[in-house]
């Protein structure tokens, strides 16, 4: 007896591949049917699928010949399901409090003022060139993103496979880039899977120096407004229970393990010691034993020294509108040698919106501090 072991969820967004043992998946009154040349079930198999989406109902080939086991599992998933609004802002009146519709708005309007921002969504045609370079700045940004926070990241081991299985697939239109630009700079990017009518947001992250402005936020909000435009029903983020997916979801769902065998004895016998395992491991996931045991493993490691460049003390003083200095020498943030000091402008930018073009930088000379200033304000920055 042989044992054919998948996960459901990646085989069909990342693999774009409806496994063979089904004739079709539905889901959200839609129905995606495989094609019968493929749809073939080995008797002489058992087949254990791990993450199934409970909101999908998988109906195999020549199912009346075989037996399942469903066994809920301890992972939820959050998806946006677009049946009920006729677009974005309508999703945001219904699902959020005036006060969070509030601070995104503000969020996206003080973007806008402060950069030459544009939105695109890659899908069905990009450059080799383009995609390699938004790409590397997606891993740059998610490198970034887990040493500030001291935690690893799944895709980056993967990220040689991820790059290369992806290019063909954003020309197929079955995955896409959505990009938020500032002029050419690239500071947010998601990487999404196309299946049916379902977008599938797997992989996002966003420069750090830009973080008072709630990049994850508005790439949401922009992504469903692509949806709404075309037609899909489902705004999925997958498993995990980060609070933005929580907050944004208005479907949270249990993942399934779905186990199919014949109906002879010997199946039987085989079905029942992996039905027995998997019962253990949700249990073990229920009472947060592998929690346990990776934080001792956590904690019994020897700790990673990050090499934090913006680490140290940062005075920050507010200065009268109208004081001058003196000895300030004008610089150029695009100066590799004043990268470090972004953060500190585009916050200020937050705080008092208006465009870069009008804000001057300037360094006292010969020390480490550095003058901000806007058309009515500014601040002192020593580093």
């Amino acid at each position: 007896m042989v044992k054919v072991r998948l996960e459901l969820f990646s085989t069909i967004f990342d693999k774009q591949t409806v496994p063979d043992f089904y004739s079709s998946i539905s889901y959200a009154d839609n129905l995606i049917v495989n094609k019968p040349s493929t749809c073939s079930f080995n008797g002489s198999k058992v087949y254990s699928v791990n993450l199934v989406p409970s909101y999908m109902s998988c109906k195999l080939c020549d199912e009346h010949l075989f037996n399942s086991k469903k066994i809920s599992q301890h992972n939820w998933g959050y998806a946006i399901f677009l049946n009920s609004d006729s677009n974005a802002a309508g999703y945001l009146k219904n699902k959020f409090n005036s006060n969070f519709r509030t601070n995104l708005n503000r969020s996206i309007r003080r973007l806008e003022t402060c950069f030459d921002i544009q939105y695109k969504m890659y899908h069905g045609e990009i450059a080799l060139h383009d995609y390699e370079a938004l790409m590397e700045s997606l891993r740059v940004m998610l490198v970034n993103r887990f040493r500030a926070i001291n935690e690893p990241n799944n895709n980056l081991p993967k990220w040689k496979d991820i790059c290369a299985e992806t290019f063909p697939l954003i020309n197929q239109k079955k995955a896409s880039l959505f990009v938020i630009y500032h002029g050419d700079r690239p500071i947010e990017i998601s990487l999404n899977y196309h299946l049916d009518k379902i977008l599938f947001s797997s992989i996002s992250s966003y420069d750090l120096d830009y973080s008072k402005f709630g990049l994850g936020h508005i790439e949401i909000y922009k992504q469903l407004e692509w949806c709404y435009l075309n037609n899909y029903n489902v705004f999925e983020m997958g498993v995990g229970g980060m609070d933005y997916k929580r907050r944004w979801s208005n479907n949270i769902y249990n993942y399934e393990h779905h186990i199919y065998y014949n109906k002879s004895f010997l199946a039987n016998c085989y079905a029942f010691f992996e039905i027995s395992k998997i019962k253990l491991k949700e249990y073990l996931k229920s009472k947060q034993i592998p929690l346990y045991i990776q934080k001792v493993k956590s904690a019994l490691s020897p700790s990673k020294n990050i090499d934090d460049k913006s680490a140290g003390v940062v005075k920050i003083e507010q200065l009268e509108a109208n004081e001058i200095h003196k000895d300030l020498i004008k610089i150029n943030l695009e100066n590799e040698g004043f990268y470090h000091l972004r953060k500190h402008v585009y916050d200020f930018m937050y705080s008092n919106p208006e465009n870069i073009a009008n804000v001057g930088i300037f360094q006292i000379n010969g020390t480490n501090s550095f003058v901000i200033k806007g058309s009515d304000k500014q601040i002192k920055v020593t580093l």
